[in-house]
Order: C-alpha cells, then sequence, then structure tokens
C-alpha cells in the first residue's frame, strides 16, 4: 500500500488547503500530456490521483489514517511484554 502523505509530500497533520495545493503542483509537473509517452508520468499522475481522492474527502482521510500503523513507545512494549509475555506484546501490537 502506498503512503498517500509521501506521494503528495506533505505531512500527516496537512491541511485541506496545503493537500490541495501539493496536488495541484505536482500534477503540473507530472502531467502525461508534459511527459508524453513516459509510462512513469503516467503511474506517478495514477498515484497522485489516488492520494488526493483519499486525503481531500475527511471521511476517506480519517478511514486511511486509521489504517496506518500505531507505533507504541518504547516503555509501553517493554510494560506489555512485562506483564504478558511476548504472546501478549504480539496480541497488542498486532491490532
Amino acid at each position: 500500500m502506498r503512503d498517500h502523505y509521501a506521494v503528495l509530500q506533505v505531512s500527516r497533520d496537512a491541511d485541506p488547503e496545503v493537500i490541495e495545493k501539493a496536488y495541484r503542483v505536482l500534477a503540473r509537473k507530472r502531467h502525461p500530456d508534459v511527459h508524453a509517452g513516459d509510462e512513469a508520468a503516467h503511474e506517478a499522475m495514477v498515484a497522485l490521483n489516488e492520494a488526493y481522492a483519499v486525503l481531500s474527502d475527511p471521511r476517506r482521510r480519517a478511514a486511511y489514517d486509521a489504517t496506518l500503523g500505531r507505533r507504541l513507545p518504547v516503555s509501553e512494549v517493554a510494560r506489555i511484554f512485562w506483564e504478558s509475555g511476548l504472546v501478549g506484546l504480539y496480541r497488542r501490537y498486532a491490532r
């Protein structure tokens, strides 16, 4: 799965206006009409369109953000391991 934020080169807490501006700038740069016959430009534009479609819609963006992996701090991982053993750590982190 592609990281839509990386495709649009914005941070995960970017405002909708920043996302739209980044999309417009990158679409102008990578548009297949500018790079006629370049398959990589076509693929880049497809990725840009997909990323913008997800991140420009608040409901789709919230659902996408929920699918991103949540990293636990080391102290939390150590506590879970201590209390539950390796199986507990796996169950908690695999969610």
